[in-house]
């Protein structure tokens, strides 16, 4: 959608329009002057006074007070000035000593996943939930007694390292409650699923044969039977065949995930993955229609979120340069939508998950060839490009370099997403072509512990060395991986402190600015709209969020606990504890 009076000449690129697009936008928010004065701003109708103000600007890092007009901020400052301008009728907040916020930008959170995986859509079997496969099975059994005969049975969170059997329920488990039923339990990584017999019969999945063929990611037994435990890419076998959700539950859903991250001060979040690609992924939750179910809301004027979206062209593992080519031949973006409100920003692709390459070929040199190609063509097309990777960081990024030097493209900001097992030696690279890298803290807190014990030791993760050099550091949830408590990743990013209790790295842990630039300007920097939001400060969109304590006075081990007493976005309280 452009403005009145913009004419896009005929050859401009997607990223071309998106640049011309966001400088409009950002333009009308500036009113045209490049930064709103507090003198030319009328009265104020929201005023925050008394508190401690961390705006993460530099050019003023700390006020008291702040005040809002129209949905932007117009002051930033003492108490005195704030309340000045406060009009007839104006809300006035006495933070008493607590502390405000820009909102938070959460790079890398599936929030139609997150809702949809959760009743009444499925089986929550999170850690609280099921501490057993016991406990997996009584829930299964139990679901069965309320289902139609022959219907599916969904379930999702299961982490085998939580439950006190230390493994992945199967097949036999299953088969004992739900001999009929089809039943699809999602792990709470979202790259292993469990099923009963009756879906592996559904899928065509079957014991090994006399030629010992065997699918990809599908376990089997010494027998060659398979276990009803599926891996990666071979989910989609399976979630292809749940019934899809419609159009109008996704817009439910993604409007009540957004009740409950605007209860933890988000908002702003990146929905990384929606597309052909995603049909067979989140039981089924991240398929093009999801994406479609984001446009119906920004449209209509209901999306009270800021949401930037990765086109996904391929599943979690085969993927090819020919299908990301075809599918991004076959896409249109959106049109129509306030590009503040969603955008498709960029192209998600898969890489690795710890083990080999999961893309098309038979030698992983031969798939390193393959993702450099289908990173070159969504950067190519002009697409930010963003690479799940763990193991492979160094060939990601390598992709990623040849990609600019081939096709030269100022500040594509491309991200290697998770970038678990990321050497302190690439990071002078990553630095120099302004790739960003997107860890998830409360993932590192789970893991660490084992992680240690590998080749990386306590530097994995090198969180300090990775903001000392210039990488462009990107804090996430990873939601429904984890919960969507960004203060949990403030935690572990300043304390390096594991959910075992150990600290691990103490040289890497970050100040609590640096933390916090992670959810915030971070952000802003990776939806290219620091311009316009990530910092309180004036002339940006009123997007904040107040705690319910302070900040700066809470000691790094305890601020996983910390409320969130208020959010505003677009100069509205839209959370209030």
């Amino acid at each position: 959608m452009t403005s009145p009076g913009i004419r896009l000449p005929a050859t401009m690129s997607r990223r071309g329009v998106g640049r011309l697009l966001g400088a409009a936008a950002a333009a009308s928010l500036l009113g045209g002057t490049g930064r709103a004065a507090a003198s030319e701003s009328g009265v104020a109708d929201l005023v925050f006074h008394n508190g401690d103000v961390i705006t993460m600007d530099p050019r003023r890092p700390r006020a008291t007070a702040v005040a809002v007009r129209a949905g932007r901020i117009v002051y930033v400052g003492s108490d005195s000035g704030a309340r000045a301008l406060a009009g007839r009728g104006a809300e006035t907040v006495d933070l008493r000593g607590r502390t405000l916020t820009p909102g938070i930008n959460d790079t890398h959170l599936h929030a139609a996943v997150y809702r949809l995986n959760l009743p009444p859509y499925a089986l929550d079997l999170g850690p609280a939930a099921a501490k057993s496969v016991a406990d997996i099975v009584a829930a299964v059994a139990a679901e069965v007694g309320r289902t139609p005969a022959g219907e599916w049975i969904r379930g999702a969170g299961w982490n085998p390292a939580r439950l006190a059997e230390s493994r992945e329920p199967n097949r036999d488990d299953l088969d004992r409650v739900s001999p009929d039923h089809p039943v699809f339990l999602q792990d709470s990584g979202y790259h292993v699923s469990a099923v009963n017999s009756r879906a592996l019969e559904l899928a065509g999945i079957t014991d090994v044969g006399p030629n010992g063929t065997r699918k990809p990611g599908v376990d089997y037994d010494a027998n060659g039977r398979p276990t009803g435990v599926l891996r990666y890419g071979a989910q989609a076998l399976v979630q292809l065949l749940l019934p899809p959700r419609t159009r109008e539950q996704r817009k439910e859903a993604i409007q009540d995930a957004l009740t409950r991250l605007r209860a933890e001060g988000i908002t702003s979040f990146t929905d990384p993955g929606l597309g052909p690609g995603g049909d067979g992924l989140g039981g089924g939750t991240q398929g093009i229609e999801t994406l479609n179910a984001y446009v119906d809301l920004a449209r209509a004027g209901t999306l009270d979120a800021r949401v930037s979206a990765l086109f996904l062209p391929c599943s979690q593992s085969g993927g090819s340069a020919a299908a990301v080519d075809k599918a991004l031949r076959e896409f249109t973006p959106p049109t129509g939508v306030d590009p503040r409100r969603f955008a498709v920003r960029g192209v998600k692709l898969f890489s690795d998950s710890g083990g080999d390459l999961l893309v098309a070929g038979n030698t992983n040199e031969e798939r390193a060839a393959e993702l450099a190609e289908m990173v070159r063509i969504a950067h190519a097309a002009g697409y930010q490009v963003g690479v799940h990777c763990y193991r492979w960081v160094p060939t990601v990024v390598d992709a990623f370099t040849a990609a600019l030097r081939r096709h030269p493209r100022a500040d594509a900001r491309h991200i290697a997403m998770h970038g678990a097992f990321v050497p302190e030696s690439l990071l002078p690279t990553m630095a120099r072509y302004r790739i960003g890298l997107g860890p998830q803290a409360q993932s590192w807190a789970n893991a660490i512990h084992r992680a240690a014990q590998g080749p990386a030791g306590d530097a994995f993760l090198p969180w300090r060395s990775a903001v000392d050099a210039g990488v462009p550091l990107l804090g996430s949830s990873d939601a429904p991986v984890n919960a969507p408590n960004w203060r949990a990743g403030i935690q572990a990013l300043m304390t390096r402190r594991g959910t075992c209790g150990d600290v691990h790295g103490p040289e890497q842990r970050l100040t609590l600015e640096q933390a916090l630039a992670a959810y915030t300007t971070a952000g802003a920097w990776q939806d290219f709209a620091e311009s316009w939001k990530g910092s309180v400060s004036v002339g940006k969109v009123a997007d904040l969020c107040v705690l319910g304590d302070n900040l700066r006075t809470t000691p790094p081990d305890e601020i996983t606990g910390l409320p969130v007493a208020m959010t505003v976005f677009d100069g509205r309280i839209v959370h209030e504890a």
